[in-house]
């Protein structure tokens, strides 16, 4: 018998519900392709081939008790089997880019010491730079490391944005916390292993072009698009702006005390509006005396999951949207508040327009600038649940790169003791003069935003 007759009597031999699962499958394997969000993703890696500039690196200091290393790699392996995303490569014919969900990939895992935060972080940086193989994979590497006692270790994590975001960290570390199947269950959560399937990453992408050729989104395509008619021009560079190649960047780290980080939500919560925007009116305050016109256009970033299914999703979901800033009414904060408010609701409905559709239909053509904004805010207030891992505090740090996204990324990750921050800068085209000004201008901004009446003084 020949292997297509052998073929088409198991075909013959199905019932007509196996046939239809077969059908859906193979429908769904034939259709599966990047979204917008990797697209782009993918296009920087071809243009700064072995620069880490879209990958998640994370050091993970776990303290205050022993924790069994073994155990924790094999809930890493767990994670990794159960989420699509992670078992996912990208294989290429001709210039088209298609992602293969395997039914197994493990992820790459080293077993190491460090002494302390500088190695540590270090060798985070160096899981980073090491180049990802996105046909071959595991695009998820990770350390775990002893540190300098026995209550000390660390967990290290490098993995491409093409698969994970800041979300997927957290659903990550979710996982690792959640006591196993043999272990004595919290009272507020589930075994990991007991949990329901997670959703694939692949239904999400089928879903969002769905909805971006509906009704819906065409509906969101004509808001961006009158949103940034006649937008303003870039922000001024120290140097000529030219195609960027690699990104090379710096952070500068500074932090707001507890009471300016304090003042700032309440003066936002008076305004109906949440700390976010507070935050986001202090940076469109800098960015307005720095670029000389209130006319601002703000990179903001949304989780994309409003819903509790794609809350569960691994993978990149991410979307990077603009935000149009024109009028500060009297120029004080709390006016400023008032509007990001009024901007960030309008544009509630449409927030699952991806940015990458937006900007290509409203590119400035200036070369070397981001077609829709020169300068984001990340306010993440994610990591401020405090968690434990068999037993072990857990503490994050975002580790340093040496890479810049965008031109300027402001950062803010609110805690108990204040917001530490940090501005990340393209030093392609700016000093660190510039950027070591703008972060005084930002705290002067946040300070006296924070002060009971200093926000008059914006005018």
């Amino acid at each position: 018998m020949s292997p297509e007759t052998g073929l088409a009597a198991r075909l013959a031999a199905l019932s007509p519900e196996q046939l239809a699962r077969l059908r859906a499958r193979t429908s769904e394997l034939n259709d599966r392709q990047l979204t917008p969000g990797q697209q782009r993703l993918w296009e920087v890696q071809r243009a700064a081939p072995g620069r880490p500039v879209d990958v998640v690196c994370q050091a993970v200091r776990l303290t205050g008790a022993g924790v069994d290393l073994d155990r924790l790699a094999a809930r890493l392996r767990e994670f990794v089997q159960a989420q699509e995303a992670l078992r996912t490569t990208f294989e290429t014919t001709g210039d088209v880019v298609r992602p293969v969900a395997h039914p197994r990939l493990p992820p790459l895992l080293r077993r190491e010491r460090c002494s302390g935060e500088a190695q540590a972080h270090s060798r985070a940086r160096e899981l980073a730079e090491e180049p990802f193989d996105l046909a071959g994979g595991p695009l998820l590497r990770v350390v775990l490391a002893e540190g300098a006692s026995p209550e000390e270790c660390w967990l290290l994590v490098a993995v491409h944005n093409l698969v994970f975001d800041a979300w997927s960290f957290e659903l990550l570390l979710d996982w690792l916390a959640a006591p196993a199947a043999d272990d004595a269950p919290a009272a507020d959560s589930a075994p990991a292993a007991d949990r329901a399937p997670a959703r694939p990453f692949g239904a999400f992408a089928r879903e969002q072009r769905a909805w971006c050729a509906g009704p819906a989104g065409r509906a969101a395509a004509a808001y961006w698009g009158a949103e940034l008619a006649a937008a303003p021009a870039p922000l001024p560079t120290d140097r000529p702006r030219r195609a960027a190649t690699g990104r090379p960047g710096r952070r500068l780290e500074f932090s707001q005390s507890a009471a300016t980080a304090r003042g700032i939500a309440e003066a936002a919560r008076s305004e109906a509006a949440t700390p976010y925007a507070g935050w986001l009116a202090v940076l469109w305050a800098t960015l307005a005396e720095f670029g000389g016109t209130e006319d601002t256009v703000l990179g903001t970033f949304t989780a994309n999951r409003d819903t509790p299914e794609a809350g569960e999703v691994v993978g990149y979901l991410l979307n990077v949207l603009p935000l149009r800033l024109r009028d500060p009414g009297d120029g004080t904060h709390r006016s400023r508040v008032r509007a990001v408010r009024a901007a960030t609701r309008a544009g509630q409905r449409h927030l699952g327009y991806p940015g990458e559709l937006i900007a290509r239909d409203a590119g400035r053509g200036l070369p070397g600038a981001h077609p829709l904004f020169d300068a984001v805010l990340v306010f993440d207030n994610l990591g401020q649940q405090e968690r434990r891992i068999q037993g072990a505090r857990v503490a994050t740090a975002d580790v340093d790169k040496g890479t810049a996204r965008y031109d300027l990324t402001f950062a803010v990750h609110p805690g108990a003791d204040g917001a530490d921050c940090w501005l990340e800068y393209d030093t392609d085209r700016y000093d660190e003069s510039t950027a070591r000004r703008l972060v005084r201008r930002f705290s002067a901004f946040a300070e006296r935003a924070a002060t009971p009446g200093g926000s008059e003084g914006d005018r």
